[in-house]
């Protein structure tokens, strides 16, 4: 009787022992990933960093022929006389295009069907 309890409290002591030690390898992956993924990260923005402080800023500046030509677009089109109080410009022409080619896709799939 002794034997089989013996030899039962050293399977367990080696099961749990095998547990236990796959645990502290799955603990020493996610960890490792982790600090893989932290230095990888922070490599990436040390690089942009850089990136950004090289190349000179772009200023949208809008000067007098700008707002003339707009101007002379905008009244041409209508036709009459009006005032332009605020001009807005957004980002880089062609920085949108997938997301404009995404709601033209969407808005044109919403056909509207007349009824006779």
């Amino acid at each position: 009787m002794s034997e089989k309890l013996i030899e039962a409290l050293l399977l367990m002591v080696v099961g749990m022992a095998g547990v236990f030690a796959s645990l502290l390898l799955l603990a020493a992956m996610i960890f490792g990933f982790r600090w893989w993924d932290e230095t990888s990260n922070a490599r990436k923005i040390r690089k942009y960093a850089t990136k950004l402080a090289e190349e000179p800023a772009q200023q949208d500046e809008l000067n007098d022929e700008l707002i003339a030509v707009l101007s002379a677009a905008v009244e041409s089109t209508f036709g009459k006389g009006i005032v332009i109080r605020r001009i807005a410009l957004f980002g880089k022409p062609g920085s949108n295009a997938w997301k404009s080619h995404g709601r033209q896709t969407i808005m044109s799939s919403h056909t509207i069907n007349q009824r006779k």
